[in-house]
């Protein structure tokens, strides 16, 4: 069995029946052009084996990229978990055989299996082991494995190798700053591959970086690297094999042995490294929010937009008052919510005081916000318009909260933070108008710009797909 690094999370599988390609992200950037692919890679589509199979981990953009699904054969079977938005989406593109994998129910083709295994997270989404005569290799991709789970992979499976999850990206800095190093999911994630005990362990499933005027980001949202995974799995696991891949290095499995091969493949190759603007250092300086207007609205047209987007969202919180609904968890907490719309020439600021009976919107002005929200009011109108997903707009938000619990007397007081999801997200993403089929309309659109509308399920401009090379 040979597996070769792509890039990020796209593994290329070969076994003697059969082709499988893992989370196809052939393309730079991604993630509505956010992240690219790190370490720099090259790909040579026409000289990449046309894959039996395609598995789709979970929807993630990082993992489940349409633009790269565009590009290859509609004859070709995608194995995915059980999602409707990744089967309306691949159905969408064209793809008439999907077959659902469940965790622990082995799929096979003669001598090769493909074994799921479950996830602890709250996505709906897969580990893989592959295997056949040579061994086993488990691509734990992003799933939080379970002592019960990594009990069972080793009674039925001898790792030859473990591409294992080490990232532990700081991602809460999206939500208010936070810094501090991940401890704990650090710990998980040493733990889980000290217990697989595969014969060789690569830090797998996180090579990309942010690109462009999101470069700073790269500082705060890595705190751990490659080396450092490694170095302190040698800690706590001293006998354990553990080596980088960069894109284009080949896994090969002989004899349930695995060794990399550096540099091997015929149609990936590493461009660059660039190791110290991973470095995470959360003393760098964060750069003012600014509004990138990519599709170059007016300022009157984007100042129009946000207001009506702001008066749905006070209208759905004044409507709203069943007990521990978020608005009603607001008035509880009696917090002032800010939101601030960043734009080219300026700024709108409105708060929402969940102070009274019910809560008061105003615009400029009002009394000091306990939860805050500042976004760019062009990235806010694609988002509500469902033109955009959270993902890619991520960036260009920034979120902060001080509403806390406060308790005692004389004799001794307690501070708590008051765990209150943010009112914007918390209504785009489940209570707005449309939000339960948003994200199937953002990937019915981002399909469209790609698929001949003359030919559904073609590539648009009669590309030369991938599974007719």
């Amino acid at each position: 069995m040979r597996c070769t690094l792509i890039g990020h999370a796209t593994l290329l599988v070969e076994t003697r029946e059969a082709v499988l390609l893992v989370d196809p992200v052939l393309l730079d950037p991604f993630e509505g052009g956010a992240v690219s692919s790190w370490p720099e890679r090259t790909v040579d589509r026409n000289g990449m084996p046309a894959p039996d199979f395609v598995v789709i981990t979970h929807r993630h953009p990082d993992h489940f990229d349409v633009r790269s699904l565009a590009l290859l054969g509609r004859d070709t079977t995608v194995l995915l978990p059980h999602d409707p938005l990744i089967a309306h989406g691949v159905q969408k593109l064209g793809f008439k055989e999907l077959l659902r994998l469940e965790p622990g129910h082995t799929v096979s083709w003669f001598d090769t299996q493909l074994w799921p295994t479950r996830s602890e997270e709250p996505v709906r989404e897969v580990g893989l082991v592959f295997a056949d005569s040579t061994g086993a290799i488990f691509d734990q991709v992003d799933t939080a494995v379970s002592r019960e789970t990594a009990e069972q992979l080793r009674a039925r499976f001898r790792l030859a190798a473990h591409f294992a999850r080490y990232a532990s990206q700081n991602f809460e800095f999206f939500e208010s700053r936070h810094t501090e190093f991940p401890w704990r999911e650090h710990a998980r994630n040493l733990e889980t591959a000290a217990a697989l005990e595969a014969g060789l362990v690569v830090p797998g499933s996180a090579g990309f970086r942010f690109c462009g005027e999101h470069a700073w980001l790269n500082r705060f949202l890595f705190p751990v690297s490659r080396e450092s995974f490694l170095a302190d799995l040698r800690r706590v696991a001293p006998i354990l094999r553990g080596e980088t891949m960069d894109p284009g290095d080949v896994l090969e499995v002989e004899s349930g042995e695995a060794r990399i091969l550096r540099a091997a493949s015929p149609f990936v190759s590493c461009t660059g490294r660039g190791e110290k603007e991973l470095r995470f250092d959360p003393t760098a300086p964060v750069p003012p929010l600014a509004d990138p207007n990519l599709d170059g609205h007016g300022s009157q047209e984007l100042r129009q937009g946000v207001r009506h987007i702001v008066e749905a969202l006070a209208a759905w919180a004044r409507d709203v008052s069943r007990p521990l609904s978020l608005p009603w968890r607001y008035r509880q907490a009696g917090t002032v919510y800010a939101l601030e719309a960043v734009l080219p020439d300026g700024a709108l600021h409105f708060t929402l005081d969940f102070h009274g009976e019910e809560p008061s919107l105003r615009e400029s002005g009002g009394p000091e916000p306990t939860v805050v929200h500042r976004i760019a009011a062009s990235m806010l109108c694609a988002w509500a318009e469902r033109r955009r997903d959270f993902f890619s707009v991520r960036a260009w938000s920034r979120r902060y909260s001080s509403a806390r619990q406060v308790s005692g007397d004389a004799a001794g007081v307690a501070v708590a933070p008051a765990e209150l999801p943010d009112l914007l997200m918390h209504w785009l993403l489940r209570e707005s108008a449309g939000s339960e089929e948003a994200a199937r309309r953002r990937l019915d659109l981002e399909i469209a710009s790609l698929v001949d509308p003359a030919n559904e399920g073609s590539p648009a401009g009669g590309a030369k797909t991938l599974g007719s090379c």
